[in-house]
């Protein structure tokens, strides 16, 4: 369009003009213009007073104003005079505008659209990048289901300044639900169990928080990748699938897709061989296949396959090994034969690690976590650690690595790429439980200060029943060596049934990384424990040494391999614990604990999870009992949910000298047993919510009992889990099997953190 304007102001320019001995400028002038000073317009044009008048220069003036991006209309009027012409160059400027504004978004945030915008206040732009922001905005609401958004734009007089406001208005209408899914064509599978591999989901009765029935581009692909996957892992090699056709409902709330599918047949597997540059034996190579002869062709069993070689190949240094199936149909026999055909290529040394995105992080944070080197052999087993590892740290929400070629064939350069994330979190929050009733919780922690990977808490909790105040730092690499330092302070205040428990204390910790996911740590404890209001009920026994100063050494060794520390899902954590309290101090006792988690996916979506946990501690002074504080309990949300804290244990009979009623005094175990099972599946992902069911059991047990299963007492329940701005927020109810007639038939559990 410009061109055109151009080309015809150009013409009237021409006409305008004889052809004759070009005049002498006599003067120019700008009209028009306010934003822009007129210095600046005749600085730019290479017209000059004084010099001859030119068509051609007219032309590169007109170009020349254009570009300075400032107007949005020019044009050149000439007048004749005795002594030259005058010219006048009259310019339309751009609207300036002072503020964008959006009106009628609740669905997506004002910050999300204006990264969506390019545009901005008091920079000059034109229609066309005012029809990109407005194609942006309707594309990002069509990707969020309201496929009927309506963005309209209009001009306002800014109330306070002498410019224009820029306003999107935004109808978000109703988003488009798809209503039902059909397949034609399937034969194999039944609709039903078709529709369970889709993310494309009919609209469900918990769509408001589930998002079930969302239709959006992407995941059309994805189903059509699943569904294809699908076939192919039950030996239906040519399978096809087609993008659905989709009919959209008469009142436009509503959506159906139609799958057209193929199956074809499926084949079984005749032959499997291996050609090529074999690294062993080609018997090596072919005992170890997922992929036999006789069995239903499946695409995941051949990927496996061929990650096996990739790795096998890499581990020796073949980072570019060209390893690709031949799959040779018979479609009489209905058979595929399939050799895999292996090109080792050359031997690679890493040339050099690139580390970059860490604004924050040291690279020696990041580097001591790598298992490869520089000028060493490339590993690809190396790689996939160095990975995990470098995930694990929880600074990152992306963690990418590249393998571009080096200065050579054989040298490779590898580039670590990360995204960092907030590792410092301040945190502030309530809750109710039945046992503690109000709960108030405070923290601030920092898990990366100044990017040295040093970690840090300062956290409060306060109850009805209980306070906790908690200072600690922690450098996992102290001095930059493999060793593990950390210190902690803390104050703690326990209102139990039978007494009121104070203490003041702190801990030194000394730790060193031994094989593969395993940790040792020596902790060496120091707590001044005061007992108060101790109450008629206790026995006699336990009424002697209760305060005094601990002072106790706990050896530990942990073996972690879980995915993720705070949300795992797949993984175990194993850890064995040795306390020997007596270096000084008024209590002497050994404790040992040992404790087995274990994560397993279920499907795409469910996460089992098992606890474990084992017990058993004695006194080193004959004459003297445990102490109460230090024995074992059950009950409460992080053992058996079913039931108030401290409420489950060994008891004994005793009379309350005030009302001369009996009840039954639990003082607690010298040995534990404990065993939790969980399923937890998400119930909206993208918020962090979680749904889990679970099934909890366990007892304790007195010095004179032997461990065993006939007196545990279990309990099952449900609740829900959130991962909110304040930490991790879990509610659960738990219902006690064989309740006894004091205990309530079911417990409210809420708690700020993870259990296991």
């Amino acid at each position: 369009m410009k061109g055109l304007r151009n080309s015809f102001i150009l013409l009237l320019i021409g006409a305008s003009f004889p052809l004759q001995a070009e005049p002498m400028i006599t003067s120019i002038k700008v009209e028009g213009n306010q934003a822009v000073e007129t210095r600046s317009v005749l600085s730019t044009i290479e017209s000059r007073v004084g010099s001859s008048f030119s068509r051609a220069k007219v032309r590169q003036d007109i170009e020349a104003l254009f570009q300075m991006g400032s107007f949005e209309d020019i044009r050149v009027e000439k007048k004749d005079g005795s002594n030259g012409v005058q010219l006048i160059f009259k310019v339309v400027e751009k609207t300036k505008i002072t503020k964008i504004i959006f009106e009628g978004n609740k669905k997506i945030r004002e910050e999300k659209l204006r990264e969506l915008v390019d545009l901005k206040a008091y920079s000059s732009f034109d229609a066309a990048q005012l029809n990109t922001a407005v194609r942006k905005i309707r594309e990002h609401y069509q990707e969020e289901g309201y496929h009927l958004a309506e963005i309209l734009t209009e001009y306002r007089k800014d109330p306070e300044s002498e410019g224009r406001q820029l306003v999107f208005k935004i109808r978000e209408n109703a988003s488009i639900r798809v209503k039902r899914v059909h397949f034609i064509g399937n034969k194999a599978f039944s609709d039903v169990k078709l529709r369970k591999l889709l993310k494309s989901q009919e609209k469900g009765r918990w769509s408001w928080l589930t998002s079930s029935g969302k239709y959006k581009e992407e995941l059309i692909h994805r189903d059509i990748a699943f569904l294809t996957y699908h076939y192919q892992n039950h030996g239906y090699l040519k399978v096809r699938v087609t993008a659905p056709q989709v009919a959209i409902s008469q009142d436009r709330k509503w959506l159906t897709l139609t799958f057209h599918i193929e199956e074809g047949h499926p084949y079984k597997i005749a032959s499997v061989d291996i050609q090529g540059e074999i690294l062993t034996t080609r018997e090596e190579m072919m005992s170890g296949l997922k992929t036999k002869p006789g069995q239903l062709y499946s695409r995941e069993k051949l990927e496996e396959d061929l990650q096996r070689f990739s790795l096998l190949y890499g581990d020796q240094g073949y980072a570019y090994a060209a390893i690709n199936p031949a799959i040779v149909p018979n479609d009489e026999a209905r058979t595929a034969d399939i050799t895999f055909v292996i090109d080792k290529g050359k031997q690679v040394f890493i040339e050099k690690i690139n580390i970059s995105g860490n604004s924050l992080t040291r690279d020696k944070v990041i580097r001591r976590e790598l298992q490869i080197k520089e000028n060493t052999l490339y590993s690809e087993s190396g790689m996939r650690e160095s990975q995990r590892r470098v995930e694990a740290l929880g600074f990152f929400e992306e963690v990418n690595f590249a393998t571009p070629r080096g200065s050579t064939d054989e040298l490779i350069v590898v580039n670590v790429t990360v995204k960092e994330k907030p590792t410092g979190t301040f945190t502030i929050g309530a809750g109710f439980s039945s046992a503690e009733n109000f709960i108030f919780n405070a923290s601030i922690a920092k898990n990366n200060f100044f990017g040295f990977g040093i970690s840090g808490q300062l956290a409060s909790e306060l109850s009805s029943r209980r306070q906790l105040f908690l200072l600690s730092v922690e450098d996992p690499y102290f001095l930059d060596s493999p060793w593990i330092l950390g210190i902690s302070g803390f104050r703690t205040v326990n209102v139990f049934e039978d007494f009121d428990r104070e203490s003041f204390g702190g801990s030194l910790t000394f730790g060193r990384r031994v094989f593969d996911y395993s940790t040792f740590r020596f902790i060496y404890q120091l707590e001044d424990v005061d007992i108060g209001d101790l109450r008629t009920t206790v026995p006699a026994r336990f009424t002697s040494n209760l305060s005094g100063l601990t002072s106790s050494a706990t050896l530990s060794l942990q073996r972690d391999t879980r995915n993720n520390r705070i949300f795992p899902s797949k993984g175990m954590f194993q850890s064995l614990s040795s306390e020997f309290a007596g270096l000084g101090g008024d209590t002497r006792f050994v404790r040992v604990v040992e404790n087995f988690r274990y994560y397993i996916p279920i499907g795409k979506y469910i996460v089992g999870k098992t606890n474990f946990s084992i017990g058993n501690m004695a006194t080193l002074e004959s004459s003297a009992t445990i102490p109460l504080f230090e024995r074992f309990f059950m009950g409460g949300i992080n053992s058996l949910r079913g039931y108030t804290l401290r409420s489950i244990g060994p008891s004994e009979p005793v009379t309350n000298t005030t009302t001369g009623a009996q009840t039954d005094f639990i003082f607690g175990g010298n040995k534990m047993l404990q065993m939790n099972l969980e399923l937890e599946l998400p119930l909206y992902p993208q918020a962090g919510f979680k749904a889990v069911t679970f099934f909890d059991t366990g007892q304790t047990f007195a010095e004179e009992e032997q461990f065993g299963i006939n007196n545990l007492r279990s309990d099952y329940g449900f609740g829900f889990r959130w991962n909110s701005p304040l930490g991790p927020l879990r509610f659960e109810w738990g219902i006690p099997i064989n309740r006894q007639p004091n205990e309530g038939s079911v417990v409210f559990n809420f708690a700020i953190g993870s259990f296991f």
